[in-house]
C-alpha cells in the first residue's frame, strides 16, 4: 500500500502530465492547467487511483469531445464568454467540489463522499458531452424553460440528442465507478456499495439532472448580453467583433463558472439524497 505521501507526490506527477498534455492540445490556459494539476493531485493523493480513474475519464471524454468537429463548432464556441480554452475559473468550478469532496472523505470515511462525488463527475460530464455534441447539431435546440427554438448554442437550450449524450456522460461514470470500485482492494479504500445496480442507476440520473440544472440555471439567472451589430447572443461583455454588449437577462454576476459549480452541486446533492433514502 502506498502513503499518504507517496500518493500525493505521484498524484503531483500523473497531474503536471496530464495538464501539460491537455495544454498542448489548447484545452487548458496556463491558469487551468495550474488549477487542473491541484484539483488532480489532491484527488488522487487523498482519494486514490479509484477516484481518480472518474477524473481521468471526464478527462479523456472531454477532451475528445471539445476536439470533435471543432472546425465546424467555432462559430458557436466564440459565443461563449470564455470559448474553447478552460481557464483557472472553470477548472474549479468543475473539479473544486470534487476535490473537496475526497477529502471528505479521507478524513470521514463515509459512503455519502463517494456518492456525492461521482455526481459531481457524472454531472459535469454529462454537460460536457451534452454541450460538445448538441452544438454540432444542425437542428436548432428548444428553450428549457418554454420550449421555443432558439439557435445552437443558447445558453440554456436542450435537444433530444443533447439529453442522449448527457445521460451517456453520466451513464459512463457510473460504469466507471462500479468498475473501478468492485476492482482489486489496492485501487481504493470504497468497496461496500450493497447494490451497483441502484449505484448506476443513481449516478445516471444524478449526472443527467445536473446537466439539465445547468442548462436551467442558463436560461433564468446566467448573465446574458446581445451585440446590436451581429444581432447575437451572447456571454460577451465585448463581442468578438469589437462592440460593447448590452445585456438582455440574468444576474450581471452569474457567469457561466458559477452555473457550473451550482450544477454539479446539484448533482452531488442528488446523489447524496439519493444514497440516504435509498440506503444503497
Amino acid at each position: 500500500m502506498l502513503s499518504v505521501l507517496d500518493n500525493v507526490l505521484l498524484g503531483m506527477v500523473i497531474s503536471v502530465l496530464l495538464g501539460i498534455v491537455a495544454f498542448n492540445k489548447q484545452a487548458l490556459s496556463i491558469s487551468g492547467t495550474l488549477a487542473a494539476i491541484l484539483v488532480g493531485a489532491v484527488i488522487y493523493s487523498f482519494g486514490g487511483p479509484g477516484w481518480f480513474g472518474m477524473l481521468l475519464i471526464f478527462f479523456a471524454t472531454s477532451l475528445f469531445f471539445t476536439r470533435y468537429k471543432a472546425r465546424e463548432k467555432q462559430t458557436v464556441v466564440q459565443e461563449f464568454a470564455k470559448g474553447g480554452i478552460r481557464d483557472f475559473w472553470q477548472v474549479l468550478a468543475n473539479g473544486g467540489i470534487a476535490a473537496l469532496l475526497t477529502l471528505g472523505f479521507f478524513y470521514y470515511d463515509h459512503l455519502i463522499f463517494f456518492f456525492a462525488f461521482a455526481g459531481v463527475i457524472a454531472t459535469v460530464n454529462a454537460d460536457t458531452w451534452a454541450t460538445e455534441i448538441g452544438i454540432t447539431s444542425n437542428r436548432n435546440p428548444r428553450l428549457i424553460t418554454n420550449g421555443k427554438r432558439v439557435p445552437v448554442g443558447t445558453s440554456g437550450a436542450v435537444s433530444s440528442g443533447g439529453i442522449i449524450s448527457a445521460t451517456l456522460g453520466a451513464l459512463v461514470i457510473a460504469l466507471t465507478a462500479v468498475l473501478f470500485y468492485y476492482g482489486p482492494a489496492w485501487i481504493s479504500p470504497v468497496n461496500n456499495l450493497a447494490n451497483p445496480m441502484i449505484f448506476i442507476l443513481a449516478i445516471t440520473v444524478a449526472g443527467l439532472v445536473g446537466s439539465l440544472a445547468d442548462s436551467f440555471l442558463g436560461a433564468t439567472i446566467q448573465a446574458m448580453y446581445y451585440c446590436d451589430k451581429c444581432k447575437k447572443e451572447t456571454e460577451r461583455l465585448t463581442h468578438y467583433c469589437g462592440t460593447k454588449t448590452r445585456p438582455i437577462r440574468g444576474i450581471a454576476w452569474f457567469d457561466n463558472d458559477l452555473v457550473n459549480l451550482a450544477s454539479s452541486m446539484a448533482g452531488a446533492i442528488l446523489a447524496a439524497a439519493i444514497h440516504i433514502f435509498l440506503k444503497v
